[in-house]
């Protein structure tokens, strides 16, 4: 019996609960039992980690003070360093990238760099996090006596308890985040190299990332979305997470700057009175802000349909064409709401069109309204891309 899932447009999706059989290729049976035995004993990882922090006091405790104290080192104008080697470096590598995308100075340093000179990045009111799943990483141990002993040491291990690594029984001051796995690589897979232990040290500072996020913008307007937002303005991530914050004013073409098509004979164009092609129309658009076009009549032309006419022949105003789309059918949204009010605006009043539907949603204009009138519009497919 399969098993029946209900999404948001209330389609249902049937999955079947066992896989599909794969041709009978040995080869492509035994990559694929590889794929899904790796999978399946990360998952394992995971969930025994998560089991762990939901029980375990030593756990519990240590994640509450690493946050408190990582806060406070901030909060003083300190800063987190990240000290690891090998896969831990480039796991903690990833770790300060997530933290200064988020608002919370952290760097990493490099033992074997530290030693050589670099200990001259610490200052007083800095937090260490070392990460190591031994808990006797020989570089670690060396750097261990030459750093500032009055600084605050997370220690991020494959260790469950204090007294079973050097790096937690060293001083007082120090926190222990485990991060165990049920089974040795080794025992998994065959061979030592790091996956499912890399796989919760990862998770791990996830989970740390965005608890320190939580109690320290928290408080703040937007919270830690918008602290990432303002730094994060790249990439696919920033486009869409731009769309909440940003107004539908400011993506809106104001219909003042859009050229219109001239249809009488007062207009001081070009073109002939009532012969105004496709052509002319694209020609035209070249001019206007993203492509619109405008008419005497209170009716727009959205670039997209302009740009989707096959033949820049026929006239503009050809019903088959079906270019023109007149105010009386745009959907009209306050100018002051977000990107993604709006979008949830239109979805809740049933004028969104189906993901199918494809001439309906290259034609839907969304009217933006400033102070009782539409000053502006928007092709409804830009709430979705961000453009």
């Amino acid at each position: 019996m399969p098993a029946t899932f209900t999404s948001a447009s209330t389609q249902l999706i049937e999955l079947p609960i066992t896989p599909p059989t794969a041709e009978s290729d040995p080869q492509s049976e035994q990559i694929l039992y590889v794929a899904s035995h790796v999978l399946s004993t990360e998952a394992t990882a995971l969930s025994h980690l998560s089991r762990l922090y939901a029980t375990d006091p030593i756990a519990r405790n240590g994640f509450v003070k690493a946050v408190d104290s990582i806060r406070t080192s901030l909060q003083q104008g300190g800063k987190l360093v990240v000290i690891g080697v090998g896969k831990s470096c480039k796991i903690g590598d990833k770790f300060v990238a997530t933290m200064n995308s988020l608002g919370l100075l952290t760097i990493l340093l490099h033992p074997v760099e530290a030693l050589h000179g670099d200990l001259g990045v610490l200052r007083p009111k800095d937090i260490i996090l070392m990460i190591t799943y031994s808990g006797n990483t020989p570089e670690l141990l060396t750097l261990l006596p030459y750093l500032p002993q009055h600084m605050t040491r997370i220690i991020l291990t494959s260790h469950t308890l204090y007294n079973t690594t050097k790096l937690t029984t060293s001083q007082s001051n120090t926190i222990l985040l485990p991060a165990p796995v049920p089974e040795t690589e080794e025992i998994s897979f065959g061979l030592p190299a790091p996956t499912t232990s890399t796989t919760v040290t990862l998770a791990l500072t996830d989970a740390l990332a965005l608890a320190v996020s939580k109690v320290m913008h928290g408080g703040e307007a937007g919270g830690s979305r918008e602290v990432f937002r303002r730094n994060h303005p790249g990439g696919a991530i920033g486009l869409n997470i731009g769309k909440v914050s940003m107004k539908v004013s400011d993506m809106a073409v104001l219909l003042t700057d859009i050229p219109m098509i001239p249809e009488d004979s007062e207009s001081d164009m070009w073109l002939p009175v009532n012969q105004v092609r496709v052509l002319d129309c694209l020609l035209l658009a070249v001019r206007s802000p993203k492509g619109w076009l405008r008419t005497a009549r209170n009716e727009v032309i959205p670039p997209r349909l302009l740009q989707g006419v096959k033949d820049p022949m026929l006239d503009f105003r050809d019903k088959s064409l079906a270019l023109v789309v007149p105010a009386t059918e745009w959907v009209k949204v306050p100018g002051d709401a977000t990107i993604d009010e709006a979008r949830r605006w239109i979805m809740a009043s049933g004028t969104e069109p189906s993901a199918g539907c494809v001439s309906r949603l290259k034609s839907l204009v969304v009217g933006i309204v400033v102070e009782g009138k539409v000053a502006g519009v928007i092709e409804f497919v830009d709430l979705t891309t961000g453009r």
